[in-house]
């Protein structure tokens, strides 16, 4: 066991920073035919107005989502999957907090100011983006996908979605293809999949290794906490 904790340890910034990406996918769209989803490509408003109607209804609203996620990543070198889990924190206009509980403690934290780690409590990673350029990009996806903004997504990303099932019982799911190269550098292709709630996501690494993810106990709320606003936006600038 200390010998599994230890590889996870090894890939925990990966692991989070990866994370953060399926956050942002997250709110897209559990995996049905997933070979079948590229064949269906989709404008940003055939999505609203299809695959994304329903949970896209229910975040209409929402401010502040949170949950918890079980992580698995495939590694072409492991036999097993590196497994972790923990909860998320997402404020819209704010950013996004994804902390592992278990078998380490590591959040990250990620605003349109910057982006920050913290491992057993220590800070191993704090970027800001008035220094970085790049963290705003990155920051501006996150949000996009978070938010559901699928029109500012199809600059980035070839889009395609379905569904199935009787009205208002619905499964769907939403693919992503980087069609920039700095993101396709990071990940091939996303699936994120779900019903009236989103309930996982696949992405698939452009090595051949891929990311698992499934959420539960989503829940919505109209308005941030002042103390929780403070928490990010602090943790997420350098000093």
């Amino acid at each position: 066991m200390s010998g599994d904790i230890g590889t996870l340890r090894q890939f925990r910034p990966y692991i989070n920073v990866v994370g953060a990406i399926m956050m942002m996918c997250w709110l897209l769209t559990n995996t049905v035919h997933a070979a079948d989803v590229f064949d269906h490509p989709q404008t940003a408003e055939q999505l609203l107005n299809g695959p994304l109607s329903r949970p896209a209804a229910a975040l209409r609203n929402a401010q502040v989502m949170r949950g918890t996620f079980t992580y698995k990543k495939y590694l072409k070198e492991i036999p097993q999957p590196l497994v972790s889990h923990g909860d998320f924190l997402f404020a819209r206009d704010v950013g996004i907090d994804w902390h592992t509980r278990d078998p380490f403690d590591s959040d990250f934290v990620l605003t349109a100011k910057g982006m920050s780690q913290r491992d057993d409590g220590k800070l191993t990673l704090q970027m800001n983006a008035s220094e970085q350029p790049a963290v705003q990009v990155v920051a501006h996806i996150f949000l996009s996908l978070l938010s559901l903004d699928v029109g500012a997504l199809q600059n980035s990303f070839a889009l395609s979605g379905w569904q199935q099932g009787k009205p208002g019982s619905e499964t769907w799911q939403v693919g992503l293809r980087p069609t920039v190269s700095a993101i396709a550098a990071v990940f091939k292709e996303a699936i994120v999949s779900g019903d009236a709630q989103v309930q996982s996501l696949l992405l698939r690494d452009a090595n051949g290794d891929r990311t698992e993810i499934s959420f539960a106990d989503v829940q919505y709320a109209s308005s941030i906490t002042a103390a929780e606003r403070a928490t990010l936006l602090n943790r997420a600038k350098t000093p």
